[in-house]
């Protein structure tokens, strides 16, 4: 089967390595490749730089697409592009990971091509949308609830929203998470940070992660440790520019870090990870924190009440004045405890997040495309089972089964 992956930045490979849904196509592509089906990941051309493009990566065919580049319209222009050139040259399944591409799927079903939405979380909450933006996300999700061959949530809490909203759950897929065995030397951690001396923030500066509020907090705690902090923003914001004006010694802004290897370091050796996001669906951040033993801090939301099961893998937090602190100031005169945290995280992984188990179920997916009708044009999915109210149970033997 020819499928097409449209709606991310693109594949993770050499110098350009990007976000959650672009690690999820580049652990997903070459497993698809592998079961025997032709894989094509659209990328956004600009983001890739000047020098000299890859055709194939791990035999996933890679095609740069170009678009208006802005915040609020790039995915979409992009999106229009790259599916009009996914019908042209020949495709059978379109599987979009945008929400508001859902607005193209009677398009692309028209021409007879399969179409699958995969939900990120609740795009039309995202507080850097503008008003057009958070409205074409509502209207693609609509759209796709209804005319979508497949939907495919990445938790159980997603399902729950979209069966009570528009009659139509999709099937649960979460992400997964690489297991890396051979960390690197802690010596290169960036600031000179040392082993367990620093609390570890990933995050986009955006309001819903929460990383000014944070900052913050941190700063009231009772802790000699610093807080590192890696990512910031594609687009030049009020918001960041709030948040690097910060001047303290236990602040660090470290940046975007592209080498993979590296990343996992600074998980490896963080005191702990706090975690701010507010919406979406299964955090590839926490995933990442997870499979590095991390000890987790997070903000208690469903999605993080799922990932975690409640605080058995993981420590929650209040979005309060001095809650996040206290939390803060509790683990950091509790080595135990944070240890403790940091056995059980891989516990969580072997469980549910494994990326052969993941694939697996996209290979699912896949199959009942070629075997079965269409599914979508107002078709209500039965589907919206209890789990998505309930606690997800650990099955410690999954692992070997088979990854915003």
């Amino acid at each position: 089967m020819r499928i097409s992956l449209v709606g991310t930045k693109g594949m993770n490979w050499g110098p350009h390595v990007f976000g959650g849904f672009e690690t999820a196509v580049t652990e997903l592509g070459p497993r698809l490749v592998e079961a025997g089906h032709e894989v094509t990941i659209y990328c956004r051309r600009h983001l890739y730089g000047a020098g000299v493009l890859a055709d194939k990566v791990n035999g996933v065919r890679l095609r740069y697409i170009g678009g208006f580049e802005s915040k609020n319209f790039g995915t979409m222009t992009n999106g229009v592009l790259s599916v009009a050139d996914a019908l042209r040259v020949g495709t059978d399944a379109v599987v979009l990971f945008n929400t508001g591409l859902g607005c193209l799927i009677p398009w692309i079903r028209s021409t007879g091509c399969r179409a699958v939405m995969h939900l990120d979380g609740l795009e039309w909450e995202r507080g850097k949308w503008g008003w057009v933006a958070r409205r074409t996300f509502e209207l693609g999700a609509r759209i796709s609830a209804r005319f979508a061959d497949e939907l495919i949530a990445d938790s159980r809490e997603i399902q729950r929203v979209y069966g009570e909203r528009y009659g139509r759950s999709g099937v649960f897929i979460p992400y997964g998470a690489r297991l890396v065995q051979n960390i690197r030397d802690s010596q290169l951690l960036p600031y000179g940070v040392q082993p367990g001396t620093y609390y570890l923030l990933v995050t986009r500066f955006v309001p819903e992660n929460n990383p000014l509020f944070i900052i913050q907090e941190f700063l009231r705690a009772r802790t000699t440790r610093s807080l590192v902090i890696l990512g910031g923003n594609f687009y030049d914001s009020r918001y960041e520019k709030q948040i690097r004006s910060i001047k303290d010694s236990r602040v660090c802004f470290a940046g975007f870090i592209a080498d993979q290897d590296l990343l996992y370091a600074c998980y490896r050796y963080s005191y702990v990870y706090i975690h701010g996001h507010s919406v979406g669906g299964t955090n590839p951040t926490m995933l990442e924190a997870l499979a590095n033993s991390c000890c987790i801090l997070a903000l208690d939301t469903p999605f993080s009440r799922e990932m975690l099961c409640g605080d058995r893998y993981g420590l929650l937090w209040q979005r309060k004045e001095g809650d996040l602190a206290d939390r803060v100031s509790l683990l950091d005169a509790d080595p135990v405890l944070v240890g403790r945290y940091r056995q059980s995280a891989l516990e969580r992984i072997h469980g549910e997040y494994n990326w052969d188990h993941v694939a697996s179920r996209y290979l699912d997916v896949i199959g009942n495309l070629t075997t079965s009708g269409p599914k979508g044009h107002g078709a209500v999915d039965a589907r919206l089972v209890a789990a998505g109210t309930e606690e997800p149970e650990v099955d410690a033997t999954a692992n070997g089964a088979l990854a915003e």
